[in-house]
């Protein structure tokens, strides 16, 4: 295997492959079902001592009650959830936006540019890279604008829990619409929740389907070339 060649011209056709972002996104579902089962399973546990001690314990008025015995297992087990989903969104969403960049540098190697990313104005990766695609190779992707305006909502959710945590800054009407329809996150007085593992997994399951369609759309481009 080591001395097999790869013609790197060609390399971003696997990059964006469905096999391989199979393989690059699926340890993180794996992760996150694990770890979600591991939060149920110790929800049982703390149960179990809970109602075990209120039981061995009933009628004894010098005894401290169930809750005073396991209050810090409930506090902790109660923040599981978001420590996990907002840590993991953070991972995925970090995954993402380094998967483009090395994407968009095959790119610019398969076209011989002496532009990069990092050459153009944005505020962001994913702002760069769009604009590197659009701007510099010359890739009409209007047929990924809804695709790119979901990811949109995932990105502003992104900057509320790692700038701001999880707070909205103001009422965003669109983001608010997203998430009421969006299984597995909630909105409270402008405070983000991530509830549910799902919720990730729907963002993990849009990056690919987004990966994917860009192959097609750079593939029928280079074709007319």
């Amino acid at each position: 295997m080591g001395n097999i060649r790869y013609d790197k011209s060609s390399l971003w056709l696997y990059f964006n492959n469905k096999v391989f972002l199979d393989f690059k996104f699926d340890p993180i579902i794996s992760y996150l079902t694990e770890s979600s089962s591991m939060i149920e399973r110790k929800g049982v546990e703390i149960k179990h001592k809970f109602d075990t001690w209120e039981k061995e314990h009933r009628g004894n008025l010098d005894a401290p009650d169930a809750f005073d015995m396991y209050e810090q297992d409930l506090i902790n087990h109660e923040k599981f959830p978001e420590l996990l989903n907002n840590s993991m969104f953070l991972v995925i969403y970090s995954m993402f936006e380094t998967h483009y960049h090395e994407f968009c540098k095959m790119i610019s190697q398969k076209i011989d540019c002496i532009l990069g990313v990092n050459d153009l104005a944005g505020s962001n990766y994913l702002t760069r890279c769009l604009n590197f695609l659009e701007k510099v190779v010359g890739i009409d992707l209007t047929h990924l604008n809804p695709l790119w305006e979901q990811i949109k909502n995932y990105q502003n959710i992104r900057n509320s829990i790692a700038h701001n945590q999880g707070k909205l800054q103001k009422i965003n009407p669109a983001i608010q619409r997203f998430a009421a329809q969006k299984p597995g996150i909630e909105i409270i007085n402008r405070k983000i929740f991530i509830k549910e593992t799902s919720f990730l997994i729907s963002f993990i399951e849009l990056i690919k389907e987004y990966f994917v369609n860009l192959n097609k759309v750079l593939v029928e481009h280079f074709r007319k070339k």
